[in-house]
């Protein structure tokens, strides 16, 4: 999520519940450190590192998402059509030249051609699957535009709108539009950079602040009163730049219009539409997979002693979505096949970040003159979740997941073999 290290990771995948409560009962961690699971989780960073053999195939094929594949060692399964022969082969030479460890789906609109899950081990300590879910990160941010589109199609929001009809009090929002809003050219300083953002905070005061914030301590009105004082980093329209804080104001709308929490909407209206049984939005802690390396994060009091955000209502919108690949693939489907929201809204989604220099989309990044998606990056999780048009197999959905920001280079190069293979 942090937005200097998110975007020199996206820069280097660029090159040649209620209803909240989805899933409430969450599964249960103590941590000795911050490196390595006790016996309640039976987890190891050193065990990590050795697992090999395939699990038992069964729970994996209960769905049907793996069924028919071929088992293969390290925790993969691959179609045995040979078409995908070359593609699978050389994603399974980077897995291995990069040391990926995570979990990895690629498939088709109608095909999973394969999953890979090398390595690493949920909290169960039993090898990932495509069900283990991690914190998706700025991931979210796409389902987050797909619930605008949702409300613009409604006739309840239009994409001309400006901030201060939605927040009166704010002075500057007068001449922000959420087309601006969603593509990242309204000037909104990213809440991250926080001398700039927390402009009424006292400097003696502004490291307890963030601490706060990232404890989800903050209020939603403290942080829009903090907003309204802060100042734009250029003239809305004219400029690009990443920021967090507008895809939480766009949560915020949603919330304004609908009536319904954020997570209680984009539940009804998206993952129970996808049949996303595996994904929650801001919930604490119920990630499946287990965080490594968080150690700075942890002594900085930015996640807790697993590895877990705490700032899941403050996140809402920017972050803060719970899944696994497997669920990011239905989502993925149901986007671009019209469940969701017109061919003229993912038209509108998409068009704009391929043929403006600037890039960035409704909450989505071209890779490639052929791919568009997201990636999402925190303490450590990093995912990838990426559309990329191919001849031979038409639409191919690469979607990755690692625990560690140690390997977010393994999954970026894997995805990259994938990519110049197709």
């Amino acid at each position: 999520m942090r937005k200097p290290i998110t975007m020199i990771l996206i820069m280097s995948m660029m090159l040649p519940l209620a209803a909240c409560k989805q899933g409430e009962t969450t599964v249960e961690t103590t941590v000795e450190t911050t490196t390595e699971v006790t016996q309640e989780t039976s987890v190891s960073t050193s065990e990590v590192e050795t697992t090999t053999t395939a699990p038992d195939t069964a729970s994996y094929c209960e769905s049907g998402l793996l069924k028919g594949l071929r088992i293969e060692e390290n925790n993969t399964f691959v179609n045995t059509d040979e078409k995908y022969s070359e593609l699978i082969s050389q994603v399974n030479e980077a897995v291995a030249k990069y040391g990926f460890e995570g979990s990895m789906l690629i498939a088709t609109d109608d095909e999973i051609i394969m999953y890979s899950g090398p390595k690493a081990l949920s909290v169960t300590g039993d090898p990932v699957d495509p069900y283990t879910t991690y914190d998706i990160a700025s991931c979210s941010k796409t389902i987050t535009a797909t619930a605008i589109f949702q409300l613009i199609e409604d006739g309840k929001i239009s994409l001309d709108d400006t901030l201060d009809k939605y927040f009166p009090d704010y002075e500057k929002g007068k001449d922000i539009t959420l087309f601006n809003v969603l593509h990242m050219t309204s000037g909104i300083v990213d809440y991250y950079d926080s001398r700039r953002f927390w402009a009424k905070v006292d400097g003696k005061d502004l490291d307890e602040v963030v601490r706060k914030s990232e404890r989800d301590e903050i209020s939603d009105e403290e942080f829009l009163d903090n907003l309204y004082a802060a100042p734009l980093n250029f003239t809305p329209g004219t400029s690009q730049d990443y920021s967090n804080t507008n895809y939480v104001l766009l949560a915020l709308i949603v919330e304004q219009v609908t009536g319904m929490r954020f997570c209680d909407y984009v539940k009804e209206n998206i993952f129970d539409v996808c049949g996303m049984e595996h994904t929650t939005s801001m919930v604490q802690g119920n990630e499946t997979c287990v965080p490594q390396s968080f150690d700075s994060e942890y002594e900085a009091g930015f996640v807790d002693e697993t590895g877990r955000y705490m700032a899941v209502n403050r996140e809402r919108g920017c972050g803060g979505i719970h899944t696994g690949v497997a669920d990011l693939l239905a989502f993925d489907r149901a986007l671009v096949s019209g469940k969701l929201v017109s061919k003229e809204s993912l038209d509108d989604m998409t068009t704009w970040s391929f043929t403006n220099k600037m890039g960035y989309g409704c909450g989505l990044f071209p890779y490639a003159d052929n791919a568009f998606g997201h990636s999402g990056y925190n303490a450590c999780c990093i995912t990838q979740n990426i559309i990329i048009d191919s001849k031979e197999f038409g639409r191919v959905y690469f979607i990755g997941s690692v625990s560690s920001t140690k390997l977010g280079e393994a999954l970026s190069q894997v995805y990259l073999q994938c990519l110049r293979t197709l």
